[in-house]
């Protein structure tokens, strides 16, 4: 079974909810950290070519999880899109992702995936299977075939199939 393998290194700053919380607690914070609960998502979607996130916040039970990235190759978006299209994803109609355009170069075109709740356990529970779904699709060679996509756009390792 071949399952999303990016890993990415967000640097040394990944901190959990609660720690967010108590940071910014604080007066004066500068955001200077990712949201240990946003990892596994950008990983997995930044295991696919052309496409790169750049922001995220898990919303810390305030406002709705939230995912910037840009793409530069549609075939990425494409992959995306098939997998959390609400005729193929259980939270479809829960999530929506948008274009946002702008004149900075070079990512003129650059995309807004969003949940429409906040709370966090919620949440969580949607963004693991998020994960779940672009791996399943991943393994569905009729669906790589009609939207011809090529695994050599993807980064993913092999594993044995968990029989749950």
């Amino acid at each position: 079974m071949k399952v999303l393998n990016y890993k990415g290194n967000y640097g040394d700053k990944i901190y959990n909810n609660k720690t967010v919380s108590e940071i910014t607690s604080k007066k004066n914070v500068i955001h200077d950290w990712m949201d240990a609960e946003c990892v596994d998502l950008c990983n997995a979607l930044n295991s696919i070519k052309g496409i790169k996130t750049f922001s995220s916040c898990c919303g810390h039970n305030k406002e709705p999880f939230q995912l910037h990235f840009n793409c530069s190759d549609l075939d990425g978006l494409k992959f995306i899109v098939s997998c959390i299209d609400e005729r193929y994803w259980e939270f479809g109609k829960e999530w929506t992702l948008s274009a946002t355009i702008g004149d900075i170069e070079p990512h003129i075109l650059n995309f807004w995936l969003r949940s429409e709740s906040s709370n966090l356990e919620t949440i969580n529970r949607q963004v693991r299977d998020m994960i779940e779904t672009l791996n399943y699709y991943l393994n569905h060679k009729n669906r790589f075939e009609f939207l011809g996509l090529d695994y050599k756009n993807f980064l993913f390792k092999e594993v044995e199939e968990v029989m749950s």
